[in-house]
């Protein structure tokens, strides 16, 4: 019987063997999806990230912001301009670029940092320079940092702006620390099979926990908890890192910082995706005060959802 009871092992491991050996069924699409990947160089792929903004601020430059901007808008993009609500959809954002007084009449930056989804058609960039706003007294121009995320339908096709915050801040002068600028890497860890709607509700989630965390905890915990090790945020000038961070963004004694997410998108190699929302500042002196933002959400090694990117800027306060 032992005979006959190895006899029958062995002849399950032969047959595991031969199908451990056997070639993979060629119609398998994770494997086109794998092969495309592996050939993909996220350096080239960055480069023309970097190059996309460029273009993108000499556009507007010699067209104007609505042509300029306009052209390069996704139908569904985003844009969050300084002191109005959110702004949805690209014939909205046009619309409001040629028309509202309080709209930017300039735009102009120097991209510093870009980076892109492992399987090249969603990424972002980081840029700062200035813009003019008419705030009831004039044209002024203020310096401004730019976070754009693009998106594109597959490598080698045109980029366009799925979103776009425009804010107050810097100018950044000391320059941007080892780690936090355009990464020199090849590829990124692969996240097969994504479901993209899964994920895109991953990342709302993952927003909305960062947001409960800084209620229950304090923005400043919040912010460090949340942000990726190569974290870039923005409060008054960038902040790198999740410890600096975490003290930028503290908040004070019965203060209460809360923000929901509104929009998401995910790329389908599921590691890198946005999200949009609006922020509620409650301070303890009675005070309010609003805001939104765009948040660039990167899949970490261990499968969770940390931030790399962050910048808001402010809206009206809600109708009574």
């Amino acid at each position: 019987m032992r005979h006959l009871a190895l006899a029958a092992v062995l002849a399950l491991l032969a047959t595991a063997c031969r199908d451990a050996a056997a070639p993979p069924d060629p119609a398998d699409p994770s494997l086109a999806e794998a092969s495309t990947r592996a050939h993909l160089d996220l350096r080239e792929v960055r480069a023309s990230l970097l190059s996309a903004g460029t273009a993108l601020n000499a556009a507007i430059q010699a067209d104007g912001v609505p042509a300029g901007l306009g052209a390069a808008l996704a139908g569904d993009a985003l844009l969050l301009s300084p002191r109005v609500n959110l702004i949805q959809g690209h014939d909205a954002a046009v619309t409001f670029l040629s028309s509202n007084p309080i709209a930017p009449s300039a735009l102009s930056w120097t991209v510093f940092a870009a980076d892109a989804s492992n399987d090249g058609t969603q990424g972002y960039t980081w840029a700062q320079g200035s813009f003019t706003i008419n705030l009831g007294t004039g044209p002024l121009q203020l310096p401004g940092l730019f976070l754009i995320y693009w998106r594109r339908a597959a490598a080698g096709d045109d980029w366009q702006v799925a979103a776009i915050t425009i804010a107050n801040g810097g100018p950044h002068t000391g320059g941007i620390p080892a780690g936090f600028g355009t990464p020199d890497t090849r590829h990124r860890r692969n996240f097969p099979n994504t479901d993209v709607a899964e994920q895109s509700a991953a990342i709302l989630a993952t927003d909305a926990d960062f947001s409960a965390a800084s209620v229950a905890n304090g923005s400043g915990p919040a912010f460090a908890q949340f942000a990726a090790p190569n974290a870039i945020a923005v409060s008054g000038d960038l902040v790198f890192g999740p410890a600096d961070i975490g003290v930028a963004f503290e908040s004070g004694p019965g203060d209460v910082i809360s923000w929901v997410p509104r929009f998401s998108d995910v790329a389908a190699s599921g590691d890198l995706g946005f999200s949009v929302g609006e922020a509620t500042f409650d301070f303890a002196d009675g005070s309010l005060f609003f805001s939104k933002y765009l948040t660039v959400w990167q899949k970490q090694n261990t499968g969770e959802w940390r931030f790399v990117a962050d910048l808001g800027n402010s809206r009206p306060a809600p109708a009574p």
